[in-house]
């Protein structure tokens, strides 16, 4: 048989019609060696290319032999079998029988059609596939165990040819952390700079994907310690993935041994970047752990890093940038203020210039308009102070002076206490995120003995947004005592604040406590104060909060709890891009009665999807028009959050058609969310912007507009310019990792659609638009950048003109048909006279001696690069082009692209380093000392002037 075989194959034409072997194969009653003879022979791809389809009628026969026990080579006839099958195109039938026969992962020696190489591969793909769906889906214990004997052989294949990376995506596809874990241990002792790469490439992919918590610290964790053997270890990732295990210690222990080796601009860079990225719990443990050492002999380069993780000079740097860089548009709110006639208009105001003076310390507007913004009663008084908190944001050595006029005197409140509530909550957000002891310890104080509840109201809201992130214990139990006072007010801020003091450690006994509230509670307002507050404590548990999501989303009968159950997966999922929650958060669109629930849902869309705006406007396109308009709504907020501060055209172009649609808070969603993405935007980065600009002038100053969207679109002037237009709005930090203060601020500000009061929060949410070149002294030196872009692609946009400069038509006075004649000859006269007159002076005067003096035109830059002073402005879109002037003189620690608060070493000993001085904060505290303000002067009229 094998010699007929042999003549066969090399017969002219090669082989064909192999009708007489399949009748072998058929036959019972054939010898068996004369089958496996024939198996081995069409196993030959040069046989079964050209004959595979003759196989495949017997294959029914081929397959009995595996059956048969006593057949002597069944891996013959199954690898036949799997190829066959890899001929028709049933690949996992191929992958069974493959799997069961003769497969090798190496080829076969190519041959000259190389089918071998072809089919293996294919096997190797369908395998890997079948095994990431059954490891992803839950089904690893069903996985076959020669499945995993063939991806073991595949992984060591790899392996041998040191091809690591390709095993660790494997593993990160699969979730197999053993994967990981045996390709980093077949890394050497002394790891070459391809492995360094890899490995940080996997801490990068680990740190920015949205894998589960307990596989990414897992990860992490192994990655670090091999990572940490590196000649020179990129010490500042290795700290932020501390901040993502919450491994304060090693983080502590990180920055000391830097000082104690000397790099203290490394240290002081690091601790800058653990400020910006950690939760006030975790930097709490740090200097807790700082605290425990002895003092060295040159405490000085300690004391800056306890100055930085206090966020002391964090703070000094950004609040001296906004004061130096403040450029709203003053203008512009005064026309706002003069077209403005509703007391729901006068409130959105108040909010909108705090937005956009967040940060500035200048409120000139309010002083400069005291009688107009005496007008403002309860709430919108409550609003009016609460404002001075997002302007004075950060002073907080001056806090108390500045909001002194407003607090209780001698423990009493004047009226119902709103002016003193306010003053309150502005006290907690001048020391948003980061509320230290002294200012813990007043807020509490307050609370303990707040009389009238806006007063509870405001302090509460206070305490919770310093204390955001600290998981404080005694915070907590003080708030809780508010909340079980069973009002509706108080009880909601009380909501709030309990969420945002756990925000990031919801744990059992607080969800349990909070949802039986939430169910026993007849106040509407405060059941959506747990909501908010529940939703904020669970941001980025993931599978941790599954049980508790569950138990909310899934109760029936309680409409409030589903939509509770909807923030919570929102929140917990925030920029995972985890598209089984996506589909969750659909189902919930489309089938739940509940208008809340369905907006939620839709906004939380964005949540989820902020790290891929491109998905998020593939999933949300068709939700723009949908026939719910609390959907409409939801899907407009979820473009903004996904899309904030980028300028995406697409979700623009789905937006301009909200703002006409016939549900006026619809378009008044559109409107913010057109401002989330607008913001930092400029006319060459954003075309739209300058359209935007008009029509939101022209919504707010229209007299038949409806006034939720006037009020919307008040609003959004404040988040488009915020930070006296010097702040972007930004759901990740600039490493790309999400802002547990930007996703809770928003959270806070999506509440606004039940109580204006939580408008304020999208402050949490704006990050200075700066670069701030700090020395090792955390001094800003007078030293340059250059930005290698045009000026005008960045620059500020053009002020609202005053009224003054623009032409103004006189009232025409009626007159007499026959005054007017004399008038018109009058005229006429004048005119041939000043002709005549013309004519002689142009007789008398040279061609040369005539000169045509044009009017001034504006000067408009050409030059492809400009210059920026340290600190300057430098929006997101731009810091890819900014670079130093002086390279020479300064070595920054980290790139400038980064933006922020960048450490740099002064290199030129040559000549003395020059330090930029500080400004003064336009701070205009109430004084003994300082005169009273002029009254205003009386409103006369003068008949003559008519």
């Amino acid at each position: 048989m094998i010699s007929l075989l042999n003549r066969w194959k090399r017969s002219p034409g090669g082989p064909t019609d192999a009708s007489c072997f399949m009748r072998v194969l058929e036959s019972s009653s054939s010898p068996v060696n004369d089958k496996v003879a024939i198996l081995h022979a069409f196993n030959d791809w040069n046989v079964l290319v050209t004959t595979w389809f003759e196989v495949a009628d017997v294959l029914p026969s081929i397959e009995q032999c595996l059956e048969d026990g006593d057949f002597p080579d069944p891996g013959a006839a199954a690898l036949l079998v799997s190829k066959v099958y890899y001929c028709l195109e049933r690949y996992d039938r191929a992958l069974d029988f493959a799997l069961r026969g003769n497969f090798n992962v190496v080829p076969a020696p190519k041959t000259g059609l190389g089918n071998d190489s072809e089919y293996v591969n294919k096997i190797i793909e369908v395998a890997i596939d079948n095994y990431k769906s059954m490891r992803i889906s839950g089904k690893a214990d069903k996985i076959s165990p020669k499945l995993e004997a063939l991806i073991d052989k595949i992984v060591d294949r790899n392996l041998s040819k040191k091809e690591i990376w390709y095993v660790i995506a494997l593993g990160f596809e699969t979730k197999n952390l053993d994967m990981i874990q045996k390709a980093i241990n077949t890394m050497p002792n002394e790891l070459s700079r391809r492995n360094q790469t890899c490995l940080l490439e996997t801490l990068n992919r680990v740190v920015n994907d949205g894998f589960d918590r307990h596989f990414r610290h897992k990860v992490i964790e192994m990655v670090v310690k091999t990572y940490l053997k590196c000649p020179s270890p990129d010490l500042s990732k290795i700290c932020e993935c501390y901040v993502f295990t919450d491994n304060s210690d090693a983080a502590a222990d990180t920055i000391l041994d830097l000082l104690n080796q000397g790099k203290h601009s490394l240290a002081y860079q690091i601790a800058f970047d653990l400020y910006e990225n950690a939760s006030q719990r975790f930097l709490d443990r740090v200097l807790h752990k700082f605290g425990l050492l002895e003092k060295s002999p040159d405490p000085i380069p300690m004391e800056r890093v306890h100055s930085i993780l206090n966020g002391h000079e964090t703070i000094k740097a950004y609040l001296d940038f906004f004061v130096r860089h403040n450029h709203t548009d003053s203008i512009l709110l005064e026309e706002i203020r003069e077209s403005i006639r509703t007391a729901s208009g006068h409130n959105a105001l108040l909010i909108s210039n705090g937005l956009m003076q967040y940060g500035t310390t200048c409120d000139d507007f309010l002083r400069n308009n005291l009688n107009w913004v005496s007008k403002a009663t309860n709430w919108n008084k409550f609003n009016a102070v609460a404002s001075l908190g997002v302007i004075h944001h950060g002073q907080e050595s001056q806090a108390l002076k500045v909001l002194d006029p407003y607090l209780p005197r001698d423990g009493s409140i004047e009226g119902f206490g709103f002016k003193e509530g306010g003053a309150m909550f502005a006290y907690g957000l001048i020391h948003a995120r980061h509320g230290d002891a002294t200012a813990m310890s007043t807020l509490a104080q307050w609370l303990k003995s707040a009389e009238a509840e806006p007063v509870r109201h405001g302090s509460c809201l206070g305490y919770g947004v310093a204390g955001l992130g600290s998981s404080s214990s005694s915070a907590y139990e003080k708030i809780r005592e508010v909340l079980q006072r069973d009002e509706a007010v108080s009880g909601e801020s009380a909501g709030i604040a309990m969420g945002l003091i756990m925000a990031g450690n919801l744990n059992e006994a607080v969800f349990t406590e909070l949802k039986q509230y939430s169910i026993d509670t007849q106040h509407d307002k405060t059941q959506r104060g747990i909501r908010t507050g529940l939703a904020c404590a669970a941001f980025g548990l993931q599978r941790e909060a599954e049980p508790w999501i569950e138990s909310a989303i899934t109760n029936k009968s309680n409409p409030m709890l589903r939509s509770t159950g909807v923030c919570m997966l929102s929140m917990a999922y925030a920029g995972t891009g985890d598209a089984d929650v996506v589909r969750r958060l659909l189902e919930k669109v489309a089938t739940d009665p509940n208008y809340d629930v369905k907006r939620y849902a839709t906004m939380g869309i964005g949540f989820v999807l902020s790290k891929d705006p491109t998905t998020c406007l593939l999933y949300i396109s068709m939700l723009t028009e949908h026939f719910n308009g609390h959907v409409r709504y939801g899907a407009a907020l979820a473009l903004g959050i996904a899309c904030a501060s980028s300028g995406n055209l697409e979700a623009i172009a789905l937006l301009e058609p909200m703002i006409s649609d016939k549900e006026g808070f619809v378009r008044n969603g559109a409107l913010m969310a057109l401002s989330l993405i607008m913001c930092q935007q400029t006319d060459y980065t954003c075309h739209k912007v300058p359209g935007f600009r008009k029509q939101l002038l022209k919504k707010i100053t229209e007299k038949n507009e409806d006034s939720l969207v006037k009020f919307g679109a008040i609003i959004s002037q404040g988040i488009l310019d915020i930070g006296g237009q010097n702040a972007a709005i930004l759901m990740h930090n600039s490493d790309g990792q999400v802002d547990m203060a930007s996703m809770v601020g928003m959270m806070c500000f999506l509440h606004g659609w039940f109580w204006h009061t939580m408008h304020f929060f999208i402050s949490l949410a704006a990050k200075p638009s700066c670069l701030v070149l700090v020395n090792e002294n955390l001094k800003i030196p007078a030293t340059e950048f250059t930005c290698m872009a045009n000026s005008m692609r960045f620059a500020y946009p053009p002020k609202t003109e005053s009224k003054k400069d623009k032409d103004v038509k006189k009232i025409e006075t009626v007159v007499l048909s026959i005054t007017g004649k004399k008038n018109a000859a009058k005229k006429a006269a004048a005119a041939i006279e000043a002709e005549k007159k013309r004519n002689r002076t142009a007789s008398n005067t040279n061609e040369e001696e005539k000169m045509e003096v044009d009017k001034p035109k504006k000067v408009i830059d050409t030059k492809p690069t400009h210059k920026l002073n340290n600190p300057c402005r430098v929006i997101p879109s731009q810091r890819e082009y900014m670079t130093l002037t002086d390279p020479e003189s300064y070595k920054p620690v980290k790139p400038l692209a980064k933006g922020g608060i960048i450490v740099a070493d002064y290199k030129n000993t040559s000549k003395p380093e020059e330090i930029v001085a500080e400004v003064v904060s336009k701070t205009h505290a109430a004084s003994t000392n300082a005169p009273d303000p002029k009254p205003h002067s009386t409103f006369e009229i003068n008949i003559n002037d008519y």
